[in-house]
């Protein structure tokens, strides 16, 4: 088969190419709100009003309450940020084994520190142990929780709604980590009713650099930069004006065509894997088949080395991953997989493929074709 004579991006999961929307906002944030949204003079007003524009338009893409949002440098910064406020007024943290970097390794640092950390396991399709998260909450008073709503790895949904209903039932406070739900799904903080939920522009086709926090309680909001009186001297630093502009127009560009993005999405993840999974009936997903979001597939190309795979699939043009961007450095197997019962050598064999709205129908077809034909010669060497 011949190599594609354009790249193919199939790792949306990791981070989205910004719209060309998206890029004006931000070039014309540069060029006209340049002040500093702090200083008194006239020429911060344009970026006052910018930030507060943000804001208002979280509040309606995201069906919030109020306008409780605190802007940070990335999704990391403000799951760290919420996990250090999780750990303020509670006297342990449950969370689970298959939990985004930012999270288990704040976790572990908490620990260190002498908190008490509690996580989860997960079953084979890579959902919370309800059995186990009633226990720990039962046996752990006030305790919070802190859950991805969806897994970046393999695109699994958590029963986010009956969770949080638990924990209301035990006190406890919730963060809900909506980095892959945000422009994926719909997202009502007024039906959701969290403590914190995080997200990140970047994921929706926003810029890199810019994620948020929103919290039900702001003073309930545990400070991790301080230094400066922005944002209620909740996170000091000059805010990212040209990055919350970026953000703000990739959200209601995503909110206003959301059904149909959705849709294309669907059709993009489900065509590809009708032809891998038809073409090659040995390779499996990993996770739920309908209870996943609904541009990511992780398979598992038993036998074969998936680096392999990605790597050929790489010098073609075709871009996909093993993991995490957040830990695709490491040389272990991912966590997530692990943590749902696969061994070391099917975690090494697994890719993920994760579509975004600037993929077409033809590339996507294309790259599964391609998929088949390395994974097919590469199964013949390994054999």
């Amino acid at each position: 088969m011949r190599t594609p004579s354009q790249p193919i991006y199939l790792d949306h999961n990791a981070t989205t190419p910004p719209l060309p929307e998206v890029i004006r906002a931000v070039s014309e944030a540069l060029c006209v709100a340049y002040g500093n949204p702090s200083s008194g003079h006239r020429q911060g007003e344009p970026a006052r009003r910018l930030l507060l524009d943000a804001r208002e338009a979280l509040q309606r893409c995201l069906d919030a309450p109020e306008e409780h949002f605190i802007f940070t440098g990335s999704g990391t910064e403000a799951n760290n940020l919420a996990m250090r406020s999780l750990a303020r007024h509670a006297k342990s943290i449950i969370t689970s084994k298959v939990e985004h970097s930012s999270i288990l390794s704040c976790a572990d640092q908490l620990q260190t520190e002498g908190r008490s950390v509690e996580c989860i396991r997960v079953n084979p399709n890579g959902v919370v142990d309800m059995r186990a998260m009633r226990h720990q909450l039962a046996t752990h008073p006030e305790a919070a929780v802190s859950i991805q709503w969806i897994n970046n790895e393999t695109g699994v949904f958590q029963p986010i709604d009956e969770i949080i209903a638990l924990a209301r039932k035990h006190g406890s406070l919730v963060h809900v980590d909506a980095a892959q739900a945000v422009g994926k799904t719909k997202v009502s903080l007024k039906a959701l009713n969290p403590d914190f939920l995080t997200l990140t522009a970047h994921k929706f086709n926003g810029p890199a650099g810019v994620g948020v926090l929103y919290a039900r309680r702001p003073d309930f909001i545990e400070p991790i930069c301080v230094g400066g009186g922005q944002q209620g001297g909740r996170h000091a630093g000059t805010e990212n004006i040209a990055g919350i502009a970026g953000l703000k127009r990739a959200l209601e560009l995503r909110d206003d065509s959301l059904t149909e993005v959705i849709e294309h999405m669907r059709m993009l993840r489900d065509t590809f894997e009708k032809i891998v999974l038809k073409e090659c009936p040995w390779v499996r997903v990993n996770g739920y088949h309908d209870e996943r979001v609904c541009n990511t597939t992780n398979l598992l190309f038993e036998g074969i080395d998936g680096q392999a795979l990605v790597g050929r699939l790489d010098s073609k043009g075709i871009y996909c991953s093993q993991s995490s961007a957040c830990t695709a450095g490491r040389p272990e197997p991912s966590h997530v997989l692990r943590a749902m019962g696969l061994s070391e050598a099917q975690a090494y064999a697994s890719a993920r493929f994760s579509f975004g709205i600037t993929n077409t129908l033809h590339e996507t077809e294309l790259a599964a074709r391609s998929v088949v034909e390395e994974a097919e010669h590469l199964k013949r060497i390994f054999a």
